[in-house]
C-alpha cells in the first residue's frame, strides 16, 4: 500500500460510485449511512484507512526540552507554560476513540466471515490502545473509552481512569492482537506501512518502559519490574523476529539519510506516518532548512562520544579537539553528530536553492539562535514549500533496542555484554556511525556510569525525534536537566567570534567559558512535581468538573 494515505475523500469517492435504484428515500449522495457501509472487507479496510492519517508526524519536536531551541523561548522547556483552555491532544484524541470504537463495534454484526476482517479490527484496536497511549503520556490519569459514545452517554461525564489502569488496558489490548496482525515480511508492496506484529510488540515496549520506569522514580504503582519485564519480552520479539535491521543503503550517510527521501521503506521502520507526492505532503524539509523546527543546543552537542576513544568529550585523553576553530568541535565524534548538525563548511542539497556551502553567520539559512544549525530532517529534493513527501518514521527498530537494553539496566540495575553486543552495538555498528563498542570493563575502567551511557545513547540516537522531554520525565530527572541556562556555540576567543557570526536576535552574552547564554537560568524554572505533568484543558474541566482533580501543582 505505497504511501497508504487514503482520506475520508476516499469514502465519499466509493459512494459516488455505487450505483442504485431510483427509489423513493435516496441518501444523501456526500455521505454513506450504515445500511450502505460495513458490508464488505474492503469496507473496514478503508474505514481504517483514515485512522493512519491522524498518527503523529514531522513537528518542532524536543524543543520542549534541554537539547534543542526554536526561534523562540518554548514555555514548556522554561516552566512558564500556563494552564490551556483548550489542548489539540486532549480533543483530537477523543475524535479518533470514536473512529476506532465505531470499526470495532461494527465488526460485532458483520454478517460475513469474521475472518476477514479480523486484521482490520486487530488494526483498529491497535489505534484505540495507541490513541489512549498518547494521551495516557501527556495526561497521565485519562477516561479509557471502549465504545461509541452518544450525547446521551453516561461516560461524558466520567472521571479519568488511574494511570496505572490506563497502562494495563494499553498492554493488555497490544498483547491481544499482535498475533492477528501480519508480520512485516508477508505484507505485498501496496500494503507497506500498515500495522503489523512488530508495530503492536514495539508499542507494546515502549509503553511498557514508559510505565515500568514512571512507577520506579514517580511511584505511582509498585510493581514497576513486572512492567518491565513485559518491556523486554516485546522488544526481545521484535528483535528475534529478523523482521528488521538497519539502514545502510546510504553508506557513510546513511543515519542522517534515514530521515529524508531515501529512508521510505526503511528496513528499520516499524511504524511511520506516510506521505506521497500530490496526494499527502508536508514542509518540514523548508521548515528545517529556514531554520524553523530548531536548533541543537550546547547539552545536545556535549553528549556525542569522541569516535577514535568512545570516550565523553569531558574525559582526560577522550580525543576532543576543543573550540578555536569552527569545524575543531566535530572534529572526532561520533558520526551521528555531523549528520544531524550542519557544521559551517559543508556543501549540502537545499530544498529550495539547491547545493549550498554551510556558513556560520546565524541569520543566513538554515537560521539559528544557538549558533548550531540542524540538517536531520532537511530534504534534498527541490519542491514547494509545502510538497515534501518523504515519510515520519514514528517507531524505529533502533527505539526497540535501546528499549530493551533501558529496560534490562532498570529491572536489574545491571547489564550482561551480551545484551549490549544485541543492542547498543548494533546501533553503534550501523554504516555511517561504527562508533566503539560499550562495555561493562569499558565503563569500569573509565570511571563511567551505565545508567548515564545508555540514557545517553537514547539521546543521540533519536535527537529531533521528540523523545527527550517524556524521558526526562519519567527518569524524575527535571529538577537536574531543565532549569539551567540554555546555551549554544563556544563564541568567545573563537573563529566565531572572528568572523562576527551574530545577529540582533544574539547580543552575544557568554558564560565564564565563552559559551553563548541563549535563555538565562533565571528565566528557566522547574516546580515539582508540576513540571512533571501537564495540565488538563480548563474548557474541559468546566464542561465535565469530574475530569476533577487536575494535575498535581496544577
Amino acid at each position: 500500500m505505497k504511501k497508504y494515505i487514503l482520506t475520508i475523500s476516499t469514502i465519499i469517492v466509493t459512494l459516488l460510485t455505487i450505483s442504485s435504484c431510483q427509489d423513493i428515500d435516496l441518501y444523501p449522495k456526500d455521505d454513506l449511512t450504515d445500511t450502505q457501509f460495513w458490508k464488505t472487507p474492503n469496507d473496514y479496510m478503508k474505514a481504517v484507512n483514515l485512522l493512519y492519517d491522524r498518527m503523529e508526524t514531522f513537528g518542532t519536536k524536543d524543543t520542549d526540552s534541554d537539547i534543542a531551541y526554536g526561534q523562540l523561548g518554548n514555555t514548556v522547556s522554561n516552566g512558564t507554560l500556563v494552564a490551556p483552555n483548550s489542548d489539540g491532544d486532549w480533543d483530537d484524541r477523543f475524535v479518533d476513540l470514536r473512529n476506532c470504537n465505531k470499526i470495532i463495534e461494527k465488526s460485532e454484526s458483520y454478517e460475513g466471515n469474521f475472518s476477514e476482517i479480523e486484521r482490520y479490527v486487530a488494526e483498529a484496536r491497535f489505534f484505540r490502545a495507541y490513541t489512549h497511549w498518547r494521551l495516557m503520556k501527556k495526561f497521565n490519569d485519562v477516561p479509557i473509552v471502549t465504545k461509541v459514545l452518544s450525547t446521551e452517554s453516561a461516560e461524558l461525564y466520567g472521571t479519568r481512569e488511574p494511570q496505572a489502569k490506563v497502562e494495563d488496558f494499553i498492554l493488555f489490548e497490544l498483547e491481544e492482537i499482535y498475533t492477528k496482525l501480519p508480520l512485516q515480511s508477508k505484507l505485498t508492496a501496496d500494503e507497506n506501512g500498515r500495522i503489523t506484529q512488530g508495530t503492536a510488540l514495539a508499542l507494546k515496549a515502549r509503553v511498557a518502559l514508559f510505565a515500568g520506569t514512571w512507577a520506579k522514580y514517580h511511584k505511582h504503582r509498585t510493581d514497576y519490574q513486572q512492567l518491565l519485564d513485559q518491556a523486554i519480552a516485546a522488544a526481545e520479539l521484535v528483535r528475534k523476529s529478523n523482521e528488521y535491521s538497519l539502514f545502510e543503503k546510504a553508506g557513510d550517510e546513511s543515519y542522517r539519510r534515514l530521515f529524508i527521501e531515501e529512508g521510505d521503506n526503511a528496513p528499520e521502520a516499524i511504524l511511520s506516518s506516510r506521505y506521497y507526492k500530490d496526494i499527502r505532503m508536508h514542509s518540514t524539509a523548508h521548515g528545517v532548512y529556514w531554520g524553523q523546527r530548531g536548533t541543537p543546543t550546547k547539552k545536545l552537542a556535549d553528549m556525542y562520544l569522541c569516535k577514535s576513544t568512545g570516550l565523553p568529550i569531558d574525559k582526560p585523553g577522550s580525543g576532543f579537539q576543543g573550540y578555536k576553530k569552527m569545524a575543531d568541535e566535530f572534529e572526532n565524534r561520533d558520526p551521528r553528530m555531523s549528520q544531524t548538525f550542519l557544521i559551517p563548511g559543508t556543501t549540502y542539497l537545499s530544498p529550495q536553492d539547491g547545493q549550498l556551502v554551510s556558513v556560520p553567520q546565524f541569520n543566513t539559512r538554515p537560521e539559528t539562535r544557538t549558533g548550531y544549525k540542524l540538517w536531520k530532517f532537511m530534504g534534498e529534493e527541490r519542491t514547494g514549500v509545502n510538497d515534501s513527501s518523504y515519510d515520519y518514521h514514528i517507531i524505529r527498530y533502533p527505539e526497540v533496542l535501546l528499549i530493551l537494553v533501558e529496560a534490562t539496566y532498570e529491572r536489574n540495575g545491571s547489564v550482561s555484554d551480551e545484551i549490549l553486543k544485541n543492542t547498543i552495538n548494533v546501533i553503534r555498528s550501523r554504516v555511517s556511525v561504527e562508533m566503539p563498542p560499550l562495555t561493562n570493563k569499558f565503563v569500569q575502567d573509565n570511571g563511567l556510569n551505565m545508567q548515564t551511557e545508555i540514557r545517553r545513547e537514547r539521546a543521540v540516537e533519536l535527537a529531533f525525534e521528540g523523545f527527550r522531554r517524556d524521558d526526562i520525565r519519567r527518569w524524575k530527572t527535571g529538577e537536574v536537566e531543565l532549569p539551567g541556562a540554555l546555551k549554544g556555540i563556544k563564541y568567545k576567543g573563537t573563529e566565531y567570534e572572528d568572523l562576527s557570526v551574530l545577529d540582533k536576535e544574539n547580543p552575544g552574552i557568554v558564560d565564564e567559558n565563552g559559551f553563548l547564554i541563549i535563555e538565562a537560568e533565571a528565566n528557566r524554572f522547574f516546580t515539582a512535581p508540576k513540571h512533571y505533568y501537564y495540565s488538563l484543558p480548563l474548557n474541559e474541566l468546566f464542561l465535565n468538573p469530574n475530569l476533577l482533580p487536575n494535575n498535581p501543582g496544577w
